[in-house]
């Protein structure tokens, strides 16, 4: 979260309003809740947006402006306001308590804009929120008063006379005189939106049509009158935009209307009703009915059912494109444009699942989304879960169903959440399933092996898995495969296998240019350095993966470097540095939903430091590891990329005898000790097999012919040593 918020730039001048926006910042500075009131068009948007950019430096965080005229579920109100302040949410359950705990200690100015048909949800949320987050002050603007205790209403009136001619003239190509102007403003009481219809309008029908009328037209008649004047293919594209939840692009324009609509569309431009801006992703145009004229040509709209249908097909093959095309060095461009159009493919999901016909697609939608690891990359899983639960509601067949399900237990999984994945797992595996459904549920099978049962039965498995990936999945799809693969090596194999998987992953991120992919492939560098090699190379290498981590806002991957780091950092001796890494991450846990204690290979490597920076600190620890989960996340961040002066490591330990490493030390300990392959696999939670072969392997690594030479063998080093 930014400290200057993100209100929008001003793209037109603003006309007069001196007043009330002076009284409105009066109101501000001794009330937490102000509302501004008054019919649509009548400008409470702008003069919120104003009030809001003039008051932005008095608050510490900034001021944001949340829309919530494209929203239209009330159970998404708090997600929304979540994902607008780019607040980590990654809950399973929605609510409040993520928008809560991250703002109860916040000052900033909170603009929730246009609330009239939520008036309930609404009020509970600013409730809650102004009870919980004494820093907060919120301005809404609302057809109505929100009727929370403590508001303080804020009538917005029309434009007077001169500030009306002012608006009027500054929209207008060619203005008629200033009497007939002044006239014109009149007849329509000053009301802003209306004024710059008419004065965008390139003929003098509507204008006739204004002044002749017996009565002050309303911004109703108006737009009656406007789309009399407009050709058929502007009244049709005017129609079909009113589907749009959000701004769009030219291609979804085009997608929803069937047709070529730059000529309809710069029409609709020219006459004021359709807004544009400019893209900060890709540099092109973007459109946007104002919610006023939207709700007018939703009334036009004669084959809603198709323009609707249209829209969801759009945003299914938009999403299944980001999925098959983000594992390239355009990866930022597609988790721009992704983040872009997230209200448009959130009710494209709605859409589908509510149309039978369509319902497979919009469940296809819900999984690409998460292919393209936009919601995980962005901190919106909780968003990301909201659309699959719906999608599993509404899809009752396999092999879909068998799909859904099993790409619904692998985020349980990857979250560290086996309670939630293990049923579904367990229903997708009595369902049918054909060779892409495979690619799901043999995922969800392997990563169940890795972080619930550690065992190493899990690396073929994955392998597996990657050989399907390769026949019927994405480039992105492999990687990710690749990844668990490569992960899994690491933590059940020995260092040879480790280090075979690590360079490979590694090789393949470099070759397609993928940052994301750059930084796992550091990431698993060092793990295979902690584990196998020598600790003192980790730290650099995760270093510098946090850092593109956080250059490219992934908030899923970093608490990930930060629990290696805090490992490596134990494994240095930097005890009071481990400590606060580990206070850290159990807050970044609380905060990611990321359980690393449901995830057995990770628990075991974080409860052996913690165990050791416990018995290093003594009485300190615990001090130690409050200042660490007390630092906010970009604070933690920050100290993670410290480097680790000299003076708080202690002497690199002595090579081991054999040139072993640490586990094969350990394993040929155990072996010492007359522990059998099935007591050492139970030790060390890997399987049986897996712990005979490295007593094979180290048999090898020494020469030596038998375990009971092993360990006469441990027995000497050890006595050398």
């Amino acid at each position: 979260m930014t400290a200057r918020g993100d209100l929008p730039a001003g793209t037109t001048t603003f006309v007069g309003r001196r007043t009330v926006l002076a009284d409105t910042g009066a109101l501000l500075r001794r009330a937490r809740l102000v509302t501004l009131t008054g019919p649509g068009g009548v400008g409470k948007t702008r003069v919120a947006v104003e009030t809001g950019r003039a008051l932005a430096q008095a608050f510490q965080h900034g001021a944001w402006r949340v829309r919530l005229g494209d929203l239209q579920d009330p159970a998404a109100l708090a997600r929304t306001v979540t994902t607008v302040l780019r607040i980590v949410d990654n809950a399973p359950e929605p609510g409040l308590g993520r928008l809560v705990e991250s703002l109860h200690d916040k000052h900033l100015l909170l603009v929730l804009d246009n609330c009239e048909h939520l008036l309930e949800a609404v009020r509970q949320l600013v409730h809650r929120l102004l009870h919980d987050c004494e820093g907060l002050t919120i301005l809404a603007t609302s057809r109505v008063p929100l009727g929370v205790y403590g508001e303080q209403v804020q009538r917005v009136p029309p434009l007077d006379g001169d500030d009306a001619v002012r608006l009027f003239l500054d929209r207008a190509e060619m203005a008629p005189e200033r009497a007939e102007v002044a006239a014109l403003c009149r007849a329509v009481d000053g009301l802003p939106l209306t004024v710059e219809v008419l004065a965008a309008q390139p003929g003098g029908a509507v204008l006739s049509e204004v002044l002749h009328h017996p009565e002050p037209a309303t911004l109703e008649q108006v737009l009656e009158w406007t789309a009399q004047q407009c050709t058929d293919d502007e009244r049709r594209l005017w129609a079909r935009l009113s589907v749009f939840p959000a701004d769009l692009d030219l291609a979804a324009a085009e997608a929803v209307a069937d047709a070529d609509v730059l000529k309809p569309l710069s029409a609709l431009v020219l006459r004021s009703l359709v807004e544009t801006a400019t893209s900060p992703v890709t540099g092109e145009t973007r459109y946007r009915l104002p919610d006023t004229v939207s709700q007018f040509g939703a009334r036009l709209l004669t084959d809603a059912d198709e323009a609707l249908r249209r829209h969801a097909v759009h945003y299914s093959e938009f999403v299944d494109e980001a999925a098959r095309s983000w594992f390239s060095p355009g990866e930022s461009l597609w988790m721009g444009r992704l983040w872009e159009e997230w209200p448009n493919v959130r009710a494209a999901v709605g859409h589908a699942l509510r149309t039978p016909d369509l319902a497979a697609v919009g469940a296809a939608v819900a999984m690409n989304v998460q292919r393209a690891r936009f919601t995980s990359f962005a901190g919106m899983l909780g968003q990301a879960w909201d659309l699959l639960v719906a999608a599993r509601e509404v899809v009752t067949e396999a092999p879909l169903r068998t799909s859904l399900l099993a790409h619904c237990a692998y985020m349980a999984q990857v979250r560290g959440d086996a309670e939630v994945a293990f049923p579904l797992m367990t229903e997708a595996r009595a369902l049918p399933r054909l060779p892409i459904t495979d690619v799901h549920l043999v995922l969800a099978e392997a990563t169940h092996l890795f972080f619930v049962e550690g065992s190493a039965d899990c690396v073929p498995l994955y392998a597996h898995v990657v050989e399907l990936c390769r026949q019927y999945s994405s480039p992105g799809d492999i990687y990710i495969t690749e990844l668990m693969h490569t992960m899994a090596a690491c933590f059940l194999q020995d260092a040879e296998a480790s280090d075979k998987a690590t360079t490979a992953l590694a090789r393949q991120a470099e070759s397609n240019g993928v940052n994301w992919a750059h930084a796992w492939g550091l990431w698993h560098r060092g793990l295979h350095e902690l584990l196998h090699g020598d600790p003192a190379q980790v730290h650099p290498l995760v270093v510098q993966a946090l850092r593109i981590q956080l250059t490219l806002g992934d908030t899923w991957s970093a608490p990930f470097s930060l629990w290696l780091l805090a490992c490596t950092c134990v494994e240095l001796g930097a005890f009071d540095r481990a400590a606060r890494l580990l206070g850290a991450l159990r807050s970044q846990e609380r905060i990611s939903k990321i359980s690393f204690s449901g995830m057995k290979p990770f628990h075991r490597l974080l409860d052996h430091s913690d165990r050791t920076v416990r018995r290093s600190l003594g009485d300190d620890y615990q001090v130690i590891t409050t200042l660490g989960a007390d630092l906010r996340p970009e604070q933690a961040m920050a100290f993670a990329l410290e480097p680790v002066p000299v003076s708080e490591r202690r002497p690199p330990r002595p090579q081991l005898p054999g040139g072993l490493t640490r586990q094969e030390f350990t394993i040929a300990g155990l072996v010492a000790d007359g522990y059998t392959s099935k007591q050492i696999g139970a030790q060390l939670f890997i399987s049986p097999h897996t712990a005979d072969r490295h007593v094979v392997n180290i048999r090898s690594k020494l020469g030596l012919p038998s375990r009971v030479a092993l360990a006469a063998w441990h027995r000497s080093a050890s006595g050398e040593r």
